[in-house]
């Protein structure tokens, strides 16, 4: 109840902010400019109204993977930011400036890192034709509530208040238009099997994908309106993309390792359910399997972060070695082993592990982070800075990154500092308040001529005129 309570607020927060932004017209035309504007602050809100899986590991594998895709995709107006929103519901959607949404059921229904390609480029493609942007534009009748209200539909997960949410927005503003035409779903599909062909992938993997929901029937959003899905037709979506591979040229595409995706869906499996009941399941479920085959590793896998989860750590680490038994050269599997050290007090052994994932795959932030609690546990505040410090880079809107990094600037007795770092996570947790209160007590403490003082008085700014706004 809470959190509906929350996303109600969030609702009325945004809808508010936004009317105002455009308070000349309520009914407004996405320019760039506008939709850039409006998708900041919805990014700051994100956190607040939707319930994610945020983990370091699962937020770095989606927005690798679609950098790769915005790679072939050409220059681009918005900078991207892709999350996973722990739902049931097999779907995925663009919001506004590239914010796309991708739910943990859709990930949990896909066999391959190709078919989540096809859907990660499907969703790029709306973007970069701004087919919402032009919707919004040409209809005088489109505004802030509709666009609200929808996202607001999305994050509650379907149900009675869900609906009626979306309902409420429709009156108010005729939401259906909002619904992509066919036109522009076969333009995003054409698109997405283009950049599939570039990033030499095949794209028969859109096919598999397509035909594993229409098979399932389930391609909506539970209780939402057949008028509001996002994706009608599974069905003639495949019958194009056939079209296309009937009669683009032959080419012998790349084979790709799938252990990455593989790993990532099972984490998005294990943080999206009640580990009591994946331990149930998965038990049963390993028995029936082919003893060292990789489906059987891989249940072995979920095992091990369902037992991790109920800190049954000893069946953690025993589930986890059967699968490192039969991907003995992952370094992923060997800083799993060491956030299960970690996480039962085992320092040193963690810490052997956890340093030789990092120095196997430099940027890996999942590595990185652990790591760096593990030396903010035992008591190496300064080299745990610089760890957190190092993952803003590569992370930069990881709210939790700038939630460790103030505990340990605040230990190390650098107050100016710690406030500066809570400031930033209190905005990207949405919490306006907090954030300026947090930015403005670090301006009061920082040097006149700090890089940190600047951004904290850019940053204040900044929340000032969101203030005004609203």
């Amino acid at each position: 109840m809470k959190r509906v309570t929350k996303l109600i607020l969030l609702l009325f927060v945004c809808t508010t902010l936004l009317q105002n932004i455009y308070r000349v017209n309520p009914a407004f035309g996405f320019s760039v400019g506008e939709e850039r504007e409006v998708g900041e602050q919805l990014l700051t809100m994100v956190r607040k109204g939707f319930k994610l899986i945020d983990e370091p590991d699962v937020i770095q594998y989606i927005n690798n993977l679609g950098q790769e895709s915005l790679s072939v995709a050409g220059s681009q107006y918005f900078d991207y930011h892709f999350f996973v929103i722990n739902n049931k519901e097999l779907n995925a959607f663009a919001a506004p400036s590239g914010l796309i949404f991708f739910h943990s059921g859709l990930i949990e229904s896909l066999d391959s890192e190709g078919e989540l390609v096809g859907v990660m480029a499907h969703e790029i493609g709306h973007v970069v034709s701004r087919h919402l942007a032009g919707r919004i534009s040409k209809s005088a009748k489109i505004n802030a509530v509709t666009i609200l209200g929808v996202l607001a539909g999305i994050a509650l997960g379907g149900g009675a208040l869900s609906e009626a949410l979306i309902a409420g927005s429709a009156a108010a503003g005729q939401s259906a238009v909002l619904s992509f035409s066919r036109l522009d779903e076969e333009e995003a599909d054409r698109l997405a099997f283009k950049w599939m062909q570039e990033q030499n992938r095949d794209p028969k993997a859109m096919v598999n994908m397509l035909h594993e929901i229409h098979t399932m029937n389930r391609y909506r959003m539970g209780y939402v309106p057949p008028y509001l899905l996002t994706h009608p037709g599974p069905d003639v979506r495949m019958g194009y993309i056939q079209d296309l591979i009937l009669f683009s040229e032959k080419k012998q595409y790349a084979d790709v390792d799938d252990f990455p995706f593989q790993r990532f869906k099972s984490r998005v499996i294990s943080l999206s359910k009640d580990p009591m009941q994946l331990i149930s399941y998965y038990q049963n479920a390993a028995v029936s399997m082919e003893p060292g085959s990789q489906a059987s590793a891989m249940a072995h896998y979920v095992l091990s972060q369902a037992y991790l989860a109920a800190a049954d750590y000893t069946n953690a680490e025993r589930s986890l070695r059967l699968t490192m038994d039969f991907f003995p050269d992952k370094p992923m599997l060997k800083a799993d082993l060491g956030v299960i050290y970690l996480k039962s007090g085992r320092y040193d052994e963690a810490l052997e592990l956890l340093e030789e994932s990092r120095t196997a795959k430099r940027n890996n932030g999942y590595a990185g982070f652990y790591l760096a609690m593990l030396n903010e546990k035992t008591g190496k505040l300064q080299k745990a800075a610089e760890l957190y410090e190092d993952l803003i880079f590569q992370m930069p809107d990881y709210s939790k990154l700038y939630y460790q990094l103030a505990n340990v600037k605040a230990k190390l007795d650098k107050q100016d500092e710690g406030f500066y770092y809570y400031g930033y996570y209190y905005w990207y947790e949405g919490d306006l308040a907090n954030a300026k209160n947090h930015f403005s007590r670090s301006v009061s403490l920082l040097p006149d001529e700090s890089r940190m003082k600047a951004e904290a008085e850019n940053m204040l700014r900044k929340i000032e005129l969101f203030e005004k706004e609203k």
